[in-house]
């Protein structure tokens, strides 16, 4: 199952019992797991088509008369498409909507670049008033859906297209922050998809005899309290499914002005193509094997982002 299908299951289980929580869909419910709410809450869920900009009035509105409002659709159209909408409507007005933007990244299959979403994090973690989260696994989803439940207010809710498995936490629930491997000299922070990723990379890096720490950040604004986790880290890895500009990446760097960040992501000039998860990784060197020879390069002090 998908991360949007489990975060709709999540919320129809809410709705059982909270009768202000409204689903509105772009036209794509079928993909992006809203069409699990429709079913179960057919009179709470609003199918607005192909028309993200009147989607997020309407949801602004729903939100204005003390419903909670959810609005799903692909990222890359409910982000840019209905950006101004989400800046003023939502944002500046203060109205608590949550955007909920499957396939989200770079790995967009044959949808190529229209449907690559490389940049979302940056504009949304530069609006006031909307919090940004990047979920990895089910795990993040049962933490998340519940306190935006309860605590409504305006968030950005960033999902991966792939089906993916669960995270083995070191220690802890899941919440803001989840430390996966214990900190160590260099550690690696990541977030949503890219989370995954670092996992494979601990694991690899590993057999080779190199222990790295690695930081799952599912709350990307605000950005948790990390200073105790890397406080004996003498160099912050960075990794994520994002452009390295305006990502975790700058985030981090923001964060820690004084530490050594080494970001890893897309390179600013890529738009976006039609291919596999795999090739596309191989080609601009996130693919495993890439980054398994990076990080055990004694040059790894150098900034390997693009």
């Amino acid at each position: 199952m998908k991360l949007a299908e489990h975060l709709a299951d999540l919320l129809c289980d809410r709705a059982d019992h909270d009768e202000s929580i409204f689903v509105l869909d772009g036209d794509l419910a079928d993909s992006d797991g809203a069409d699990r709410f429709a079913e179960r809450h057919p009179e709470r869920f609003l199918m607005a088509g192909i028309a993200e900009q009147n989607l997020i009035g309407v949801a602004a509105g729903l939100a204005s008369t003390q419903w909670k409002p959810w609005a799903f659709s692909f990222a890359a159209f409910l982000v840019y498409r209905a950006y101004d909408q989400i800046r003023v409507s939502v944002a500046q007005s203060l109205q608590p909507v949550v955007l909920v933007g499957s396939h989200a990244g770079a790995l967009a299959a044959r949808n190529g670049k229209s449907h690559a979403t490389l940049n979302d994090i940056a504009l949304t973690a530069t609006l006031p008033h909307v919090e940004v989260f990047a979920p990895a696994d089910r795990a993040d989803l049962e933490w998340l859906v519940p306190d935006l439940t309860l605590r409504p207010r305006a968030a950005y809710v960033r999902l991966p297209r792939a089906d993916i498995d669960a995270l083995a936490p070191l220690g802890g629930s899941a919440g803001p922050v989840r430390l996966l491997a214990a900190p160590a000299a260099r550690t690696i922070v990541s977030t949503g998809l890219a989370t995954h990723w670092a996992a494979a990379l601990v694991r690899s890096l590993a057999a080779r005899g190199t222990q790295i720490g690695l930081i799952h950040v599912a709350q990307l604004k605000p950005l948790p309290d990390l200073e105790r986790m890397l406080e004996d880290v003498e160099t912050i890895i960075t990794l994520e499914d994002h452009v390295v500009l305006g990502g975790l990446g700058s985030l981090m760097q923001d964060r820690f002005p004084e530490r050594h960040v080494r970001k890893f992501g897309w390179p600013v000039n890529f738009a976006g193509a039609s291919g596999s998860d795999d090739d596309i990784r191989r080609a601009h060197a996130l693919d495993l094997s890439s980054l398994t020879d990076a990080l055990s390069s004694p040059d790894i002090e150098r900034n390997f982002a693009c």
